[in-house]
């Protein structure tokens, strides 16, 4: 069997794979991302790294955008 740590990793990587899936649709650069939340583009690499865990705020930016593109699916 698998212990919590595997569970665990393989929820962050499902995490910064739906991060990069994000930030491609919508043509988002590390600087892009900078400017919105007022840090530097190194910040944001470093932040978005993927042995570390997302900001809660970016998991909400994650979870609101893939809410809206799977309502746009529905019209």
């Amino acid at each position: 069997s698998r212990g919590l740590g595997d569970v665990y990793k393989r929820q962050q990587m499902n995490w910064h794979n739906r991060y990069k899936a994000m930030k491609s649709a919508l043509k988002l650069t590390n600087s892009d991302i900078a400017n919105i939340i007022g840090n530097t583009p190194d910040s944001v690499k470093s932040t978005t790294q993927p042995n570390k865990e997302l900001p809660r705020w970016l998991k909400l930016a994650i979870v609101v955008y893939e809410k809206l593109k799977k309502s746009d699916d529905l019209k």
